[in-house]
């Protein structure tokens, strides 16, 4: 009895390693080091050059365009995007720092960084429509009500998630 224990026990910690590995994966994709895979904040925070530190550092955000006291809002996010990639390096960061807004705070966002074919292992791209990045899709109880290609719709992507929001009202 003890065996077996001692053998499901093994069993659970080696899954775990494997799971684990899955995230803040580093891979080279053409001749450059990019994030791959699921990512936490943290790994997009300290990858390469400091380019998420000085687009997060730069940029300020339209608060006065934010209605805070809107109920409904969305209930959890995914950004498809890629460390090599400009639109993402841009976007993800002014994204991440309005979302540090006490606002947005319990909103749980996933971050899937993806290589330069647009492709990634841990789920079917292709399932997510996923064809610009960065792709920043909102959801509420599992559905999509809207996503972001590239760039702000409108002047910011303040403006963008406002006008989400006043739309789930």
């Amino acid at each position: 009895m003890e065996k077996k224990l001692m053998i499901i026990a093994l069993a659970f910690v080696l899954g775990s390693f494997s799971a684990f590995s899955q995230l803040n994966r580093t891979i080279n994709d053409n001749g450059k080091d990019i994030l791959y895979g699921y990512c936490t904040r943290e790994a997009l925070e300290s990858n390469g050059d400091g380019w998420f530190k000085t687009e997060y550092d730069s940029y300020t955000v339209k608060t006065e365009t934010f209605n805070f006291e809107l109920p409904e809002k969305f209930d959890s996010v995914q950004v498809f995007m890629g460390t090599w990639e400009s639109n993402s390096r841009r976007e993800v960061p002014r994204f991440c720092k309005i979302f540090d807004l006490d606002y947005f705070k319990d909103i749980p966002v996933t971050f899937i960084c993806l290589d330069s074919k647009i492709t990634v292992d841990v789920l079917n791209v292709d399932d997510y429509y996923v064809q610009f990045l960065p792709a920043i899709v909102f959801y509420k109880k599992g559905e999509e009500l809207c996503r972001f290609l590239e760039q702000p719709r409108t002047e910011s992507m303040e403006s963008d998630i406002m006008d989400l929001m006043e739309r789930m009202q």
